[in-house]
């Protein structure tokens, strides 16, 4: 084994006589709790690994997508993204599960203790902690807090062998960042680059590198911050002084420029694209400015004579100037666009691109002629998006020959999904295409009803038959229920769940998981699932494909304030587990980029609005307290079914993107087209697929609930609702 001072001396130059590598020398294994722990440190301010949501109680034992379904993204700890945690197969049971349930909840009570001491800087008799605590999971939090405030004494010992104990941990690459801070900001350079690892970088960080490299003489650096900077958003602060440097050495190019201004404009980064002409050789600004204008004001490719050359830039710019112009006024885009097409030589996929921007903002205008005409117009015209739109457009207007003919134009895997076989049934049961009894519209139905999916459960309806609900429940080995119940990482990701610190246990179970086999990520998902860890229980199955498992991906989950809830406002128990179940996958600390929080994913001003209207106390952090939420999201669930004649898809629909937008939708005529098609068209994709999910898993819950297989027939069929609106009254049908 290679000698501690051996390792010290590779990572720390300084001790080397002026020898340098950045290989990364293999670490001696220690037990870092002895040598921490024994030295008594004062240790002031709060604890960094303390993560807790307010209001969070685990719920044990609880029980918890289509394959098309995918969850919102809860936030990773990209910062620290690397391999997962490298542990060999575990088939020897770890101690901290061999023992009972109140010894385990002692063991937690004295890390908290432990916990509090340490933060405090009150450790005498730190052994005392170490002998009584060896083996419960957190137990290297404790060496984390203690090793992280000697930084800046730089222990490279203490770091080396809690990197090497640790290596692929979460805590691992938490203690490497605060490491290279440390030492970035202790100036030593060498040493910065040693301990850097790319896998765990991010844009500070690799700044922060390229510097260093910069520092210690290698200016081979300067290339690479090319592609850094070459992109569509801007770069934080932590790359200025690497940036001020690149920029002296002349090399933000007017290639460069016009480069990353183009993406920047892509991603709607209107300021970095002024930016980036401020800073623009002059040889390239006349272009950039002209981009930018064109950008605010498409209407000026209507002076020809300002874009006539043929060079990338102003192509570029017509191109860009089109596809902004269509948003807005699809038939002059079009002008313009037929004037250019036929002066300029633009390459074959920009062209397609435009028009089939073309396609697509004309059609979202009932401007169904001229999309259609410029659709016929191109070669082999298949792109899904574009048909689909066209194809909505002919099903909200009943036209089944259209519909007909735009399914045959989708790319074949299209054509044979459950959706567009679902159309293409209804189109030739409504075009009369057979006589009674119907032999292969029946029998399209038929493969339809198979599945367990919305059009499968339409399909069904429509034969009235019972839905095949495809229920089966994992079957996974011994072995890698073994492997994982004594992982490490998926410990210790238990324990801050049950204790409340959900920041930590997401961590702790992203880096643990991303190893796993199918088998061992059900094993995972069926552990969250006892744990009363939802979301974590549903993502695995979805992660492992494991569609059938319906006791882990659809959870009772708070059952109890469910149903109280739905008898006190007399509604569907049902219905609020199903949304419930879409909005967040029942995590109680969810939170939305638009505000949404808890359960239920209420934006405050409309909890607000509902608590008040209840005579509810209404405090916002209240929101991440699963009661609370389900009685404000029932009430106003409640709210939008009495609105919409107690239609649950209109009321899903305005749950989720407001009733506004739904009487906007149910507007001319739209309110009397059969409940499938007004669905389908829905002009939102997230809404339409919200309200799709909410459907199947409506059916869902009622079977997880008790219902019979034969009670759940007829679920699609919603029922009617008298619209009042300037209009005669009008009926939106079953179909």
């Amino acid at each position: 084994m290679v000698a501690v001072a051996q390792l010290v001396f590779a990572r720390h130059p300084a001790k080397r006589a002026g020898t340098f590598s950045t290989s990364r020398p293999l670490r001696a294994s220690a037990l870092l709790a002895t040598s921490l722990i024994a030295a008594s440190l004062a240790f002031s301010g709060a604890a960094r690994a303390v993560d807790s949501a307010p209001g969070h109680q685990p719920q044990a034992n609880l029980i918890t997508p289509e394959p098309t379904e995918a969850l919102t993204p809860e936030a990773a700890p990209t910062a620290l993204a690397a391999a997962p945690e490298t542990q060999p197969p575990v088939q020897t049971p770890h101690p901290f599960t061999q023992i009972g349930a109140h010894r385990q909840a002692e063991l937690r009570a004295l890390y908290q203790e432990a916990l509090k001491a340490v933060t405090r800087g009150d450790i005498k008799d730190p052994s005392h902690w170490q002998a009584v605590l060896a083996d419960y999971p957190l137990v290297p939090y404790l060496e984390y807090l203690l090793l992280n405030k000697q930084l800046r004494k730089l222990p490279y010992r203490a770091v080396d062998e809690f990197l090497y104990q640790h290596e692929g941990s979460y805590l691992a690459k938490r203690l490497n960042r605060d490491w290279l801070a440390t030492l970035h900001s202790k100036q030593h350079w060498h040493e910065f680059q040693s301990y850097y690892n790319a896998d765990m970088a991010d844009e500070p960080l690799t700044c922060q590198y390229l510097r260093a490299r910069l520092l210690t003489g290698d200016e081979t650096a300067l290339t690479e911050v090319d592609a850094l900077w070459n992109q569509g958003h801007s770069l934080p602060k932590a790359c200025d002084s690497l940036l001020e440097v690149w920029r002296a050495a002349g090399r933000q190019t007017a290639a460069l420029s016009w480069s990353r201004a183009t993406k920047a404009m892509a991603n709607r980064k209107i300021t970095l694209t002024r930016y980036i002409s401020k800073h623009a050789p002059a040889t390239i600004k006349p272009d950039l400015e002209r981009l930018l204008a064109v950008d605010r004001n498409p209407h000026l490719l209507g002076q020809y004579r300002n874009f006539s050359r043929q060079d990338e830039q102003t192509k570029f710019t017509i191109l860009h100037g089109i596809q902004r112009l269509a948003r807005k006024d699809p038939q002059k885009a079009l002008i313009l666009w037929q004037r250019y097409d036929a002066q300029q030589l633009f390459a074959d996929a920009k062209r397609r691109e435009v028009q089939e921007s073309l396609i697509l903002y004309l059609a979202r205008g009932n401007h169904m002629a001229e999309a259609e005409r410029l659709a016929a117009s191109m070669e082999n015209f298949n792109n899904a998006d574009m048909v689909e739109h066209l194809l909505r457009g002919a099903l909200a207007e009943q036209d089944w020959q259209a519909v007909k003919r735009w399914i045959a134009k989708l790319p074949t895997e299209d054509k044979q999904s459950p959706r567009w076989q679902y159309w293409a049934t209804r189109a030739a049961e409504a075009l009369g295409h057979e006589l009674p009894p119907y032999p292969a519209i029946e029998a399209s139905y038929e493969a339809l009803a198979n599945g367990r999916s919305y059009y499968g459960f339409f399909a069904a309806d429509r034969l009235g038959r019972n839905y095949n609900l495809e229920d089966e429940p994992t079957q996974i080995p011994l072995a890698d229920q073994r492997i994982v119940r004594n992982h490490s990482g998926v410990l210790r990701a238990r324990e801050f769940y049950l204790t409340g610190s959900l920041g930590l246990a997401r961590a702790e179970w992203y880096h643990a998981v991303r190893g796993f086999s199918d088998a061992q990520m059900q094993a995972a998902g069926t552990l969250a699932y006892q744990w009363g860890w939802h979301r974590k229980g549903i993502q695995a199955m979805i992660d492992a494909r494991a569609w059938n498992d319906l006791t882990v991906r659809f959870p009772l989950a708070y059952a109890e304030h469910m149903e109280a809830q739905a008898d006190a406002l007399s509604m569907d128990a049902n219905l609020l587990f199903a949304i419930a179940r879409q909005e967040s996958a029942f995590a109680t600390d969810a939170k939305s980029s638009a505000g949404a929080l808890g359960l239920m994913q209420l934006m405050p001003a409309t909890a607000r609005q509902t608590a008040g209207k209840a005579g509810m106390r209404y405090r916002k952090y209240d929101l991440l307290k699963p009661e609370f939420n389900i009685a404000l999201g029932g009430r106003y669930l409640q709210e939008m079914l009495k609105r919409f004649g107690g239609n649950p898809a209109l009321a899903a629909a305005a749950y989720n993107a407001g009733p506004h937008r739904v009487d906007r939708w149910l507007a001319d005529g739209r309110d009397s087209l059969p409940m499938d098609i007004w669905i389908e068209t829905i002009p939102f994709k997230e809404t339409r697929n919200y309200v799709q999910n909410v459907v199947v898993f409506s059916v869902i819950y009622a079977y997880r609930n008790g219902a019979d297989i034969t009670q759940l027939r007829g679920a699609t069929k919603l029922p009617a609702i008298a619209l009042k609106s300037n209009a005669a009254a009008a009926t939106l049908k079953a179909p």
